[in-house]
């Protein structure tokens, strides 16, 4: 089971434009989905897969009722991080198992549709990964989309066709050329793109010749739409005839289709300027998007100066190379797959690919030391969004370091680092990922080995991996100790205090007594001692001294509040309400937890989100709420098993946990224990913080008063869903229309709290359990 972040998962991008034109090919997809569990669309660049597979996911929500998930792969290079991209578009948070079984293990019993886009340039782990997938999970289904196909057994490839065009030999009526998808396709974009426009008597043929020049291609009828910004449709289409004609002679070896995207593309690249040509070609070393003022220091140079890159910028987005579009209150632009494939082959050609791709990586070697640099204080926040959107740049710089030895101590300083991206953000397993590689390469002594050694120990050891975690702690204070550096130093002996706080608080204590004394007598950011603070707070904590374990949260909270710290200052308040709890203040220990809670809410921290929810389950035993109790064990359980180790393996801790299931159980009833056990652990995390912090009551099990809510038909529909049939299977077995099973489906959400086919699963299956025997 995994930890989601929506229930259930989809991630669906709203449309931005008219779907023109796909109607039978949208249908003819989705009968081939109700009967084949992997559908892959295929098709040269830009003919819209795409759109087309998106358009099939938006028709198909209400078929798939754990949720349509799409997984973006264009911007993917290294194929060992599929199962990780897979992950965080479903919304799984940390875990420690290898990737591939966690995405087993939470597909096996999904009815789900997965949507893998642009999977071209990874082909091999693709198909590899979806074979696994679907063999043990019978009910997935995957529709792909690719420039090839698969070739998986059992797969079903569907070749999207061009938009219909007007044929050549065939004068139509006046008036009659829209009835032909192309043409009624460029009429719309051209619309957008000149307000007014409309075919008439004296352009329709003009408007003809350009979709069959095109060969009704939509990318490239998008493209050419943009340039009556400057032409006419006359003049547009004499421009296409001569190009393509001497670019379909020059590439023999391609598809022809793909030949006219190409010159599509190559025509609009030659009329760019030349300023616009060379940002193009180097904008497209950016992967999932970029802000200006990395455009800026990435792609200027002596031939383009920075401060003609605001008016460049403007040029490829008024072309539509470059996508303009917001995140987090800035501006940030993009491009499609095949106009930065077209650029990256531009780039190379003009030898300068290696020096761009390193000042792609200097930037975001930079962003990352700013970050770790200005991490505690009132921009986390901020921070934390940013980072989240470059997290696909961080990773092809990562790339970039360790693909070349001679940059791999690069890597190490931007692994080893940011110790706060990879937890805060929800990327623990990932970053083991990269810190295990670049430890491997680079086995020379320096301060970077160092900081990667601690930083891997960090996540190994809220891993519960204590065999990894010994080695590398000693490893760094080793190497710290031979190079002389204090920093360094400091951190091995925080990290070693970490690692015996789970097994003998006393023992932890003088270590991170140590550690923080260390720390306050180098240069480090205010986050490393405030990092130790609440562990030496737990520390005391368990070994008794309760008194001073109030002096040193105090400490961590003061020091958090004054520089306006929200993530460490949870950590803190987590320690804090333990603390009361301890001290009988039951009320307090809520309030001081919830408030922990809240300052979470900004990051996808599952190890301090798995943390609170056993402090609050131990504090609701404590108060004899036992169904509470068991619902935020639950809770808790699902998000330890994408972390490791259930408190990472800290026998005190562990042993709170299982004091407070046992007063549950005991009160409860195995049964009634186990039930409330199970619902928690249905939970999304976002009804897992609305549960926590009693908000309003979330569950995917309502009270047994409900069941006389429904009608009859009602109950039935329920009992049909619950056995994982779609609308469409319901609608059979009834022999009723889909229309009215819909109807009655969300009659059931409206009167039971729902939102989610899963949750009236779960209901149905506790009315079962709560009915005498002889029923």
């Amino acid at each position: 089971m995994a930890s989601r972040s929506a229930n259930p998962p989809d991630n669906l991008p709203a449309d931005l434009t008219s779907f023109v034109g796909r109607r039978s090919e949208a249908h003819a997809v989705r009968q081939l989905l109700s009967a084949d569990r992997l559908v892959t669309l295929t098709g040269v660049g830009g003919v819209g897969k795409t759109r087309l597979a998106l358009r099939v996911a938006h028709d198909l929500r209400r078929a798939f009722p754990d949720g349509v998930c799409l997984v973006e792969l264009a911007s993917l290079k290294d194929p060992d991080l599929l199962p990780h991209t897979l992950l965080a578009a479903l919304g799984i948070r940390e875990h420690s198992a290898p990737a591939t079984l966690v995405l087993s293990d939470y597909l096996r019993a999904r009815h789900i549709l997965l949507v893998l886009d642009n999977c071209e340039h990874i082909l091999v782990a693709t198909a590899d990964l979806a074979d696994r997938l679907l063999r043990v999970a019978p009910k997935l289904r995957i529709l792909a989309t690719s420039r090839q196909a698969l070739r998986l057994a059992g797969e079903h490839v569907y070749a999207v066709p061009t938009l219909p065009v007007p044929d050549v030999d065939v004068r139509l009526a006046p008036g009659t050329a829209t009835q032909f998808a192309a043409v009624d396709l460029f009429a719309a974009r051209a619309a957008a793109v000149v307000p007014g426009f409309e075919i008439t008597a004296d352009n329709e043929q003009a408007v003809i010749q350009v979709c069959q020049r095109l060969e009704g291609i939509p990318l490239a009828l998008e493209l050419a739409a943009v340039r009556l910004r400057v032409l006419t449709v006359e003049e547009l289409a004499h421009r296409l005839s001569g190009r393509f004609e001497l670019l379909r002679e020059g590439s023999r070896n391609l598809p022809e289709r793909h030949q006219t995207l190409e010159a599509l593309i190559d025509w609009s690249y030659e009329l760019c300027t030349p300023a616009e040509q060379t940002l193009w070609a180097r904008a497209s070393v950016f992967a999932g998007g970029v802000g200006l003022d990395a455009l800026e220091a990435v792609c200027a140079d002596e031939l383009l100066g920075e401060e003609s890159i605001l008016d460049t910028v403007a040029g490829l987005t008024d072309k539509s190379i470059l996508i303009r579009g917001e995140h987090g209150g800035r501006v940030r632009f993009s491009m499609l797959e095949t106009i930065r494939e077209y650029g990256q082959a531009r780039l190379r050609e003009s030898g300068s690919e290696p020096e761009v791709q390193r000042r792609h990586r200097d930037w975001y070697c930079r962003l990352i030391e700013k970050a770790a640099a200005e991490w505690f204080g009132p921009g986390q926040e901020d921070w934390a969004a940013l980072l989240r959107v470059e997290h696909p740049n961080v990773r092809a710089a990562l790339e970039y370091c360790l693909a070349r030895q001679d940059e791999a101590r690069v890597g190490l300083r931007m692994a080893g680092l940011p110790w706060f991206l990879w937890a805060a953000l929800g990327f623990m397993t990932e970053g083991r990922l990269w810190l295990d590689r670049a430890l491997a390469m680079d086995h020379e002594p320096s301060l970077e080995r160092v900081w990667a050694l601690g930083t891997a120990a960090d996540i190994a050891v809220f891993q519960g991996d204590e065999a990894a975690a010994t080695a590398l702690i000693d490893a760094a204070h080793d190497l710290a100790g031979r190079l002389d550096d204090p920093k360094g130093l400091a951190y091995a002996t925080h990290m070693r205090g970490l690692r015996e706080l789970g097994a003998d608080p006393s023992a932890a204590i003088p270590l991170l007594v140590e550690a923080l004394e260390r720390y306050e007598s180098v240069d480090v950011p205010a986050d490393y001692p405030n990092s130790v603070r609440p562990a030496l707070t737990m520390a005391y904590v368990l070994s008794g001294d309760l008194d001073r374990a109030a002096e040193v949260v105090e400490e961590a909270c003061t020091q958090c509040k004054q520089a306006g710290e929200r993530w460490l200052l949870s950590y803190a308040m987590w320690a804090k309400g333990f603390l009361r709890l301890l001290q009988g203040e039951l009320e307090q220990a809520e309030a001081d937890l919830c408030e922990a809670l809240q300052l979470r809410r900004f990051t996808p921290d599952s190890l301090g989100l798995a943390f609170i929810l056993d402090a609050l389950a131990w504090t609701a035993a404590a108060s004899g709420e036992c169904e509470r109790t068991a619902v935020l064990l639950g809770a808790s359980d699902q998000v330890w098993q994408t972390v490791g180790v259930p408190l990472f393996g800290a026998k005190h801790l562990l042993a709170r946990r299982d004091q407070a299931a046992d007063l549950a159980r005991q009160a409860m009833g195995n049964s009634g224990f186990d039930t409330a056990f199970a619902r928690g652990g249905q939970l999304a995390v976002d009804d897992m913080l609305t549960f926590a912090l009693r908000e309003r009551r979330v569950s995917p099990v309502a009270s047994p008063q409900a069941h006389n809510v429904l009608t009859p038909r009602e109950r039935e529909v329920a009992d049909l869903v619950a056995q994982g049939l779609s609308s469409k299977d319901v609608a059979a077995k009834l022999v009723v229309s889909r229309r009215t099973v819909d109807a009655h489906v969300d009659h059931i959400f409206a009167k039971l709290g729902f939102n989610s086919r899963t949750q009236i699963a779960a209901w149905v299956a506790q009315q079962h359990a709560a009915e005498p025997p002889d029923q």
